[in-house]
């Protein structure tokens, strides 16, 4: 990653070094939209540490995080941050979740981040860069075969209940090696990165859940289509396939036709 966006990195390490330090405490929770959607002070002070970094560093981006809402100075480029993804796990001992940071150029992704701060694991791509892990490049799966395939859908909080458990009972019913239920987006995308993932449907989810894992799986070697099959015009769509190659993301979009 270029030089200029090396500070990202330290902002995403100082958000996890805040969730290090409250994991496995007993924190209060505060209720957003739903009993599910939740934050905590390990959430808004990830937040903070992250900002002062990011503002100091980049003054004139403007900022849209999930805790601190949008800043708009006008830039071309906008930090699009969660600084706690998978809180649930967080709450309830989980270790599986990330602090996500990407970074917008206009209607493109130019940089993402995100870092697993129990097993201090960073993932990151630049554009046309490459994806990496801990400073090792990554690419996706070689496997074709969908019955082999480890799969995973994810929604907004919103999503109708009824919806998402069919989607669910459908893919387990088609037989593929297993489908994750993991409650955290972006640790999803890594995994597809990284080789240990086949697919993704993404159906509505905030765009902060999957902009940074977006990037670092494409630039991994995944292929990412909206639902109607077509290459995304728009990188904050929150409609879409994402898989390690064509067999599976056209598996797939027989699904969510």
């Amino acid at each position: 990653m270029e030089e200029k966006y090396q500070k990202i990195i330290e902002a995403a390490k100082a958000g996890g070094e805040i969730l290090r330090k409250y994991f496995g405490q007993d924190l209060a929770i505060e209720q957003k939209t739903t009993p599910a959607d939740f934050f905590t002070k390990a959430d808004t002070e990830s937040e903070r540490a992250i900002l002062d970094i990011l503002k100091k560093e980049y003054p004139d981006y403007n900022i849209y995080s999930e805790e601190d809402g949008k800043t708009n100075n006008g830039s071309e480029y906008t930090f699009i941050i969660d600084p706690l993804d998978g809180s649930n796990n967080f709450v309830v001992g989980v270790p599986n979740f990330s602090v996500s940071i990407g970074l917008m150029k206009g209607d493109d992704i130019e940089v993402g981040v995100i870092y697993q701060p129990i097993i201090d694991r960073i993932y990151f791509a630049q554009k046309g860069r490459g994806a990496f892990l801990n400073d090792k490049k990554i690419s996706v799966s070689l496997e074709r075969d969908f019955h082999k395939a480890s799969l995973s859908y994810v929604a907004s909080y919103g999503h109708p209940a009824e919806e998402y458990g069919q989607m669910m009972k459908t893919l387990e019913m088609l037989e593929p090696k297993r489908v994750f239920y993991n409650w955290s987006v972006a640790m999803d995308f890594c995994y597809i990165a990284s080789g240990k993932m086949e697919g993704i449907i993404n159906n509505g989810c905030e765009v902060y859940d999957y902009i940074a894992g977006k990037l670092i799986a494409k630039e991994a070697g995944a292929i990412v289509v909206d639902f109607a099959g077509n290459p995304e015009k728009d990188k904050k769509n929150n409609q879409f396939v994402i898989a390690n190659n064509q067999e599976i993301v056209n598996k797939l979009l027989e699904i969510v036709k």
